[in-house]
């Protein structure tokens, strides 16, 4: 009765995630929400990546039938580990960076894939005994290219997270104003996924992949809401990403649009200003407030702080929160870190350590310590 009713649930949540995941594709290649429709494109530029990672799952239909059949269950769990990571692979590359694969290239970095899913479908058909030999062979095989896809996932994974900083950092003088953006609230969703792909393929019973079945529905599940959800605004990042990345296939004088004695001269006046009226003591001081009090316009003041030592609109106001705290240490090296970081314009004591490391290369507790050594 116990191995029935386990059975039963076996079946079930595989019959489910398959539904799930066929809905899932269904939605994603027919279903346009009228709200934001003219927009469609930038908001899903992967949109059909996610479709086919979607519509792979429905491989695993023929598990139903084949229950508790060893050499299947190795045979799902090593197609789907590796077919999903190099997916999320090609969903980063085309969500975040705009890099569409071309039918070759798609073929030629998937190519592995479809010649191990060839050896692992021999026992499935009876043309090879699933041997222990066997097994362990082909989970070398799975593992090895299961870690270079996490390899090429982790580095995009990396550079979402530098570009999407540098973003932030060009309007914003605190990270707790960063904007919580998609890329952020994920950054560390797919490497998660992929352990517990690994996690299943290596215990390889019917319970793990059941719910490893329960989790990733769940997840479908929650990008189908995400999906239908109209009044979700059009991502930046994708665009912001392409300027830059078109920027530089232009040579850099042609970038410029300030001359050199222009810029400095900005720069110098700019400085002038965010000093005098002490503009980096202001907790959450943005872009668009120096941009009103300078009376300017942003293209402008972005390039010439990109062209300053500082490069970004974050670390101009920060070296000069710095500097007002290093100042205040000098004064007084018995303040607490926690007062002299809010009357730095620093909004905690923590971003303070942080930050003051990032720049001086010493804690501020080192930095104390210099001072009583002199």
């Amino acid at each position: 009765m116990a191995n029935g009713s386990l059975f039963l649930a076996v079946f079930s949540m595989n019959l489910i995630y398959v539904v799930v995941n066929i809905y899932a594709f269904l939605l994603k290649m027919f279903y346009v929400p009228t709200a934001y429709k003219e927009i469609f494109g930038e908001l899903y530029p992967a949109r059909n990546s996610l479709a086919n990672l979607f519509i792979m799952q429905a491989l695993e239909l023929p598990y139903i039938f084949f229950v508790y059949r060893p050499e299947v269950l190795f045979c799902l769990n090593a197609i789907a580990m590796l077919f999903t990571t190099s997916y999320l692979v090609i969903l980063t590359k085309g969500y975040f960076f705009l890099d569409f694969y071309t039918p070759k290239r798609l073929m030629l970095f998937q190519l592995p894939i479809f010649a191990c899913w060839i050896a692992l479908l021999l026992p499935v058909f009876g043309i090879i005994e699933f041997t222990p030999m066997y097994k362990t062979i082909m989970t070398i095989v799975v593992l090895a290219l299961e870690i270079i896809y996490i390899a090429h996932l982790d580095r995009c994974r990396v550079m979402v997270i530098k570009e999407i900083r540098a973003i932030e950092e060009d309007e914003f003088s605190n990270e707790t104003d960063f904007p919580v953006l998609f890329a952020r609230r994920v950054k560390w969703l797919p490497l998660l996924l992929c352990v517990l792909l690994i996690v299943t393929f290596l215990i390889n019973q019917p319970v793990a992949k059941m719910i490893r079945d329960i989790i990733m529905s769940v997840i479908s599940v929650w990008f189908a809401i995400y999906s239908l959800n109209p009044h979700r605004n059009a991502k930046k990042l994708p665009k912001a990403l392409k300027n830059k990345e078109e920027a530089e296939e232009v040579p850099a004088p042609a970038r410029y649009r300030l001359t050199e004695k222009y810029c400095k001269e900005t720069q110098e006046k700019l400085i002038d200003i965010v000093r005098s009226k002490k503009l980096y003591l202001e907790e959450h001081i943005t872009m668009n407030d120096l941009i009103d009090i300078m009376h300017t316009n942003k293209n402008y003041l972005s390039e010439v702080i990109a062209r300053s030592e500082y490069q970004s609109f974050y670390k101009l106001i920060n070296t000069m929160r710095i500097e007002h705290a290093c100042e205040m240490l000098q004064n007084d090296t018995s303040l607490k870190l926690e007062q002299v970081a809010l009357e730095s314009g620093f909004t905690s004591g923590s971003s303070f350590s942080q930050i003051f490391k990032r720049i001086m290369n010493i804690t501020p507790k080192e930095y104390i310590s210099t001072i009583h050594a002199e």
